[in-house]
């Protein structure tokens, strides 16, 4: 399997951790202690030469650095608060899917306090390595979630579902009327291309019906992995258990990608379609109908 999320977030947070260090108060208070003492300190003790306070400033500034940089709370900070920078809600605007995802980000906060709970030691590592993936299978619920909302705000793609079939029986009862074949002909051919936008706006319909089905699987889902976690922090679990939960989450993580993937390759196929569909049917019938004058 390809490299995780939280395997890529570890990789991000040396900056990350290397700006908090610079940005952090005790930094912030060495900087302007260094500064005030090579000013006013060597008239208030001659003894000490002025370059002696910068030499310790620097001292002090890299032993924050160096303490943030190898600090495993720090670093767990620094990887949520990347994760949540990257897979952020911002924009999303349906009001149930906003509530599903706060949900799914509980969970997972949970999750990962279980695991930081626990002292270093084969625990901690086993938990540890079951929930990495949890990173992948939020992103995945962020990412479904977000073509879901652009699907409900499409306007053009509202417009379609309204307006397509009424004009399907609308040629419908003209065909019925018209005696020119060449016009007959070219209705026809629009209907043929009413009816392939309809299909693939169908398609697109149930596939997103099956998404937002998926959504609420996955947040069910998460509540059992965390339930289950539980029972391995109180208990004294054998590998196999372990190993059968973390294929569980694999194949849920895999569930989200496959369905994510096959939405953005369906939505952007009919939308890309729709313009040139609805352009091109409009061209033959003002073509026919002047055929037919």
């Amino acid at each position: 399997m390809s490299e995780s999320i939280r395997e890529q977030l570890e990789k991000d947070v040396g900056k990350a951790l290397l700006r908090n260090a610079v940005f952090r108060i005790e930094s912030a208070l060495m900087v302007g202690g260094t500064l005030l003492a090579t000013v006013f300190m060597p008239n208030v003790i001659p003894w000490i030469p002025w370059f002696a306070w910068p030499i310790v400033g620097i001292i002090g500034e890299v032993a924050i650095i160096v303490s943030t940089l190898t600090d495993k709370a720090e670093q767990q900070k620094a990887i949520e608060s990347l994760f949540r920078e990257k897979y952020t809600f911002s924009g999303i605007r349906d009001r149930a899917l906003l509530s599903k995802l706060n949900e799914a980000e509980q969970y997972r906060q949970r999750i990962q306090a279980l695991v930081d709970q626990h002292r270093a030691g084969p625990l901690r590592d086993r938990m540890k390595s079951t929930t990495d993936q949890v990173y992948d299978w939020i992103a995945n619920m962020v990412a479904l979630a977000r073509r879901l909302d652009t699907y409900r705000s499409d306007r053009i793609l509202r417009r379609a579902l309204e307006n397509v079939p009424r004009e399907m029986e609308r040629l419908k009862a003209r065909l019925q009327m018209e005696r020119d074949p060449r016009v007959r002909d070219q209705m026809a051919q629009t209907l043929e291309s009413n009816r392939a936008q309809v299909d693939s706006l169908s398609e697109l319909r149930a596939r997103m019906d099956r998404a937002d089905l998926q959504l609420d699987h996955s947040l069910a889902a998460l509540g059992t992995v965390y339930s289950q976690l539980l029972l391995i922090g109180t208990k004294d679990v054998d590998s196999d258990r372990a190993e059968r939960l973390r294929d569980d989450i694999r194949g849920e993580v895999l569930a989200l990608k496959d369905i994510v993937d096959s939405l953005n390759e369906v939505y952007t196929s009919t939308s890309t379609q729709l313009s040139s569909e609805e352009a091109e049917a409009a061209r033959r019938l003002q073509k026919a109908e002047r055929s037919g004058r």
